[in-house]
């Protein structure tokens, strides 16, 4: 009978001793990596929707953006909204692809010259009545997503 509540105890104080070990070891989630860097010298911005505006449809399909050179394939746009903020990790779009003009309207001119326009696409995504901000992200890297690099309403 007695060694029935010693295994008890030594159980439960081998339980009390990994929560222990669990709180002050992993506090919470990891804090979010750097923020994703373009290649050296490689500056974007958002061309359709363009920046500020309204009335976008709801199934927009894709993000357009324009470089000073082409971002890798692994780059794509995360959206965030109210609700999709940036700590449930936003919408991801698909990696960039190569996108050539007309574009749907409204569009914006980068103020750059020469720019180089990639697109990532979204299928079934559905942002009704929603302010959407735009950022630039390294799916092959641990990183925070750069930005917002501009921001859109939906109907």
């Amino acid at each position: 009978m007695i060694r029935l509540p010693f295994a008890v105890l030594a159980a439960a104080a081998a339980l009390i001793s990994l929560a222990a070990c669990n709180i002050n070891n992993n506090p919470g989630p990891p804090a979010p990596g750097p923020t994703c860097s373009p290649p050296p010298g490689v500056q974007s911005a958002l061309v359709y929707p363009a920046p500020g505006s309204t009335a976008i449809p709801d199934t927009f399909g894709q993000v357009i953006i324009g470089s000073t050179a082409a971002l890798p394939s692994s780059w794509d746009v995360v959206l965030t909204t109210a609700l999709s903020p940036s700590s449930l990790g936003g919408v991801h779009g698909g990696t960039f692809q190569t996108a050539t003009p007309p574009f749907p309207t409204p569009t914006a001119t980068p103020s750059f010259a020469n720019p180089v326009y990639q697109s990532s696409s979204f299928s079934g995504g559905n942002f009704p009545g929603e302010v959407v901000q735009v950022f630039l992200n390294d799916t092959s890297s641990n990183c925070t997503p750069l930005g917002p690099i501009g921001s859109f309403t939906t109907q």
